[in-house]
């Protein structure tokens, strides 16, 4: 077993809960940001109890306000909430994030003791930084650290663009950074903003975000865009400051800022920077988009950009211009339309760690919190400083280890990850376990396991599982190969162990489909030398034997009763007993006429295929990130659950599984039913549906070896399949089928490589899990692409809806004429 753990060091991120409309609070919050490590990026959430009908769309109708608050706490999942506001409704509450109140932050600052937060790293250690980096010594390029003075008028807005140092900490600032960080204090006004937002020049937004690296995961780098609003809307300003906690460079547009004309030169500068040509088709550019805001109308933004006189380079090959126009704000609230409108991004400090794991043996692996090397390393505020991101990737383990942690609060399912530590000391982000730092040392945890970390969760719903016997089967003879399953894929393999265990096989040694089981075979030795040699690998013999696939023993002839048996290496001893007659009789005289002899061994000498074990790991090899180099998993074997309402279920795996492409994340839940080389009966077609009523977004896979399914097993999958095409969300079915016979299965290459040319050019793109899900059921089942179905089944809607229309508008006409005629 070997594998990676790989640590990254990022803020502690915090979320404001404000009372709608309360300016105060939504100043107060930005304060807090400007004095705390990454607070640029802590997103300021309104509590609407009803949507306001600024947000009404004529194409879309307006979300709940429950599902857009809890939308964006989802989006940009913060570790701890602060309440700014006067109550929080219960919904919140059972995300299970902590609760602060904003004044807990620095209420144990003092000027000359404990010049730091409570939560997070503060202002101070980020100037001691710069302090070192940019004026112990002069630099060549030097930077200037400037504390801007908010004017009254737009008050709200300036906070926003440069941030505000709280009251309570400036004595301290004033005393001890102004002389040696020669701070200016500056008027803020229109005409000095293009100076102001000079690359060089740190106001207290920028040091927030100071030693932070933005990964944005939007594909093809568009990200930048302007905002254009009216800096005189409380809503408009926290609409400004999340779409920039985003990670996207935003430039405000304000409609105020009209007649101001060094402002229109920082926005031609912006937007001839974020005009990036195609490397391989320079003829097309990437641009950035000048969003529209709630508070004004696309009349209004049309007529603003008409003063961007922006003149195009010489010998440009390009035509496209330098900006787009977009008439609605970005949905963060919405899983699907937030990856398509712009991902969230990640932020991360500049230290991180790898560890490599080479033996599971020793049951767990050491590691040490990781701290910001800016921050006083010495320093215990009792509290959460930072937070350490911690993911996983495991290759040939002899026990299927977990990767991906589902966002549960279950009792259960908490307990399951106390083997990592306290409950206080984990939660589970985006990107899978985060733990909360104080200060930095080294500890031992153990490694998570699958098992009881699936299982936890299905009690949480309700379930109570366990293993069944096919998988505790496949977990002795998981161990058995050390995790190392792939030596399964060769089918004279599998059809010389069945061979050996009473069944039968092809001439050329292939499987047989047949349920009639005879008395286990010893082979002799150079027999099954000479078979395992047929299958291309010469050290395939030695790799088997090493492993205890095989157990070598003599068989001879007993000279009372005259019939052969087998007797194991072990048992040879100066006299041999007859498991036929029973009957003792001397080695010496009987054993120069034996043959040396192989007879399969531990759970490799079960008939039927290892009661379909051998499937069943061959399908979880399938979800590894050797085949699809995207995914992690967190797999269990064969396993059955109750439940006394609900009826019992079972299947033969499972698993959880996340995936990054393209700038999007998908996740989910997954369950099989494996068949080696026997049919899909009516009864694997029910637990499949039952499966699939009681997981609505499960994906159902459908797994054997044999390289092509029956017209009953084509016609069954397909109903299965056509119920879960139902449109779910995200642009996901809401049971999406997978089906892998032995041509996936079978082979190093993943779909659509290991198919016939003919049919690598059916699915018109496969990338990511569901897209080989949607390719399968096109190659196996005759089904449409399901984008396919969805799209005509939306324009048959959109034609109904259209008649319809046209309808009534007739009727109107009909009803009107006699009217007319009679005036």
């Amino acid at each position: 077993m070997f594998g990676n753990v790989d640590i990254k060091v990022r803020p502690v991120k915090l979320a404001y809960l404000v009372d709608p409309n309360n300016a105060t609070q939504v100043r107060a919050a930005i304060q807090l940001s400007s004095s705390l490590w990454g607070g640029a990026f802590f997103p300021i959430i309104p509590l609407y109890r009803r949507i306001p009908a600024t947000w009404r769309n004529n194409s879309l109708k307006a979300p709940s306000a429950r599902s857009t608050i809890l939308g964006f706490i989802d989006a940009f999942d913060p570790d701890i909430l602060v309440q700014f506001s006067k109550s929080v409704p219960s919904y919140i509450s059972l995300t299970g994030l902590q609760i602060i109140k904003p004044q807990e932050i620095w209420e144990r600052f003092s000027e000359y003791y404990r010049p730091m937060p409570v939560y997070g790293i503060g202002i101070f250690e980020l100037l001691g930084d710069i302090y070192r980096e940019y004026f112990k010594y002069k630099a060549k390029y030097p930077v200037k650290v400037v504390l801007p003075k908010i004017p009254r008028q737009l008050a709200l807005f300036w906070t926003s663009i440069v941030g505000e140092i709280p009251e309570k900490l400036l004595p301290a600032l004033e005393s001890e950074y102004f002389e040696p960080l020669e701070i200016e204090r500056i008027q803020l006004e229109p005409s000095k903003l293009s100076e102001l937002l000079e690359r060089d020049v740190l106001f207290p937004r920028r040091i927030s975000a100071y030693g932070i690296s933005v990964q944005s995961r939007r594909s093809f780098g568009r990200g930048a865009a302007a905002f254009f609003m009216d800096a005189s809307k409380l809503e408009d300003v926290v609409d400004y400051w999340n779409l920039r906690a985003t990670g996207r460079d935003i430039l405000p547009l304000p409609k105020q800022f009209k007649d101001v004309s060094t402002f229109w030169d920082t926005a031609t500068r912006f937007f001839k920077a974020h005009r990036v040509h195609w490397r391989h088709q320079p003829q097309h550019c990437d641009t950035a988009s000048i969003i529209q805001s709630r508070n004004s109308t696309m009349e209004e933004m049309q007529e603003f950009v008409k003063g961007l006189k922006i003149e195009r380079p010489p010998n440009d090959p390009s035509n496209d211009g330098f900006f787009v126009l977009q008439h609605w704000y970005p949905r963060i609230w919405d899983k699907w339309a937030r990856d398509h409108d712009g991902a969230i991004a990640d932020i991360y400090g500049k230290d991180e760690e790898s560890l490599d794991i080479m033996d599971q043996k020793k049951g767990g692996f050491r590691f040490r919190s990781l701290l910001p090397e800016f921050s006083n390393k010495h320093a215990c505020t009792g509290e959460v400083r930072c937070m350490n991101e911690i993911s996983f990737r495991f290759y040939g383990t002899e026990e299927h280890l977990a990767e991906v942690f589902p966002k549960a609060s279950g009792e259960r399912f908490q307990r399951a990850i106390l083997n990592m530590g306290s409950i206080t000391e984990w939660r589970i982000g985006q990107h899978g376990l985060v733990k909360f730092v104080q200060y930095e040392f080294s500890e031992t945890r153990d490694l998570p396991t699958s098992e009881p970390i699936f299982f936890a969760w299905l009690v949480d719903q309700g379930w109570s599982a366990e293993l069944s016997a096919p998988g505790i089967l496949a977990k002795q003879i998981l161990q058995k190969l050390g995790g190392r399953v792939g030596v399964l894929r060769d089918e004279k393999l599998l059809g010389l162990i069945e061979y050996m265990n009473g069944g039968s096989v092809n001439a050329d040694g292939t499987p047989v489909v047949s349920n009639k089981i005879g008395q286990d075979r010893d082979m002799p030795v150079s027999e099954v030398k000479s078979r395992l040699e047929g299958t291309g690998r010469r050290d395939l013999h030695d790799y088997l034997v090493s492993k205890g696939i095989f157990k070598l023993g003599l068989r001879t002839q007993c000279p009372i009763c005259q019939r052969r048996s087998w007797f194991p290496l072990a048992a040879l001893t100066d006299n041999l007993n007859c498991p036929k007659c029973l009957n003792s009789f001397p080695a010496t005289g009987n054993i120069d006429r034996g043959v040396w002899c192989y007879k399969t061994a531990g759970p490799f000498s079960v008939p039927r295929y290892a009661e379909g074990a051998y499937t069943t790991l061959l399908a979880l090899d399938f979800f590894s990130n050797r085949r699809l180099t995207t995914m992690r998993t967190t797999p269990v074997l064969s396993f059955t659950a109750k439940n006394r309402s609900k009826g019992d279920l079972e299947a033969d795996f499972g698993l959880f599984w996340s995936e990054s492409i393209y700038g999007g994340h998908q996740d989910g839940l997954v369950f099989g039913e494996c068949k080696t080389y026997g049919p899909f009966t009516k009864k694997d077609f029910g637990r499949m549906q039952h499966l699939a009523k009681n997981f609505p977004g499960a994906v159902l896979v459908f797994c054997t070896l044999r390289k092509s399914l029956t017209k009953e097993e084509i016609a069954g999958i397909t109903r299965i399949a056509r119920t879960g095409r139902k449109y779910w969300k995200a642009e996901r079915p809401i049971n999406p089928v997978l089906v892998l016979t032995g041509t996936e299965l079978l082979t190093h290459e993943r779909p659509p490589y290991c198919w016939r040319e003919k049919d690598q050019e059916r699915p018109e793109w496969i990338s990511g899990f569901l897209s080989v899900c949607d390719a399968t059921q096109q190659r196996y089942l005759n089904l449409p692409s399901w984008h396919t179905e969805w799209h005509d089944k939306w324009k048959m809607r959109r034609k109904r809806y259209m008649a319809r229309q046209e309808a009534a508008t007739q009727h109107a006409k009909a009803e009107a004429r006699p009217g007319e005629a009679k005036g």
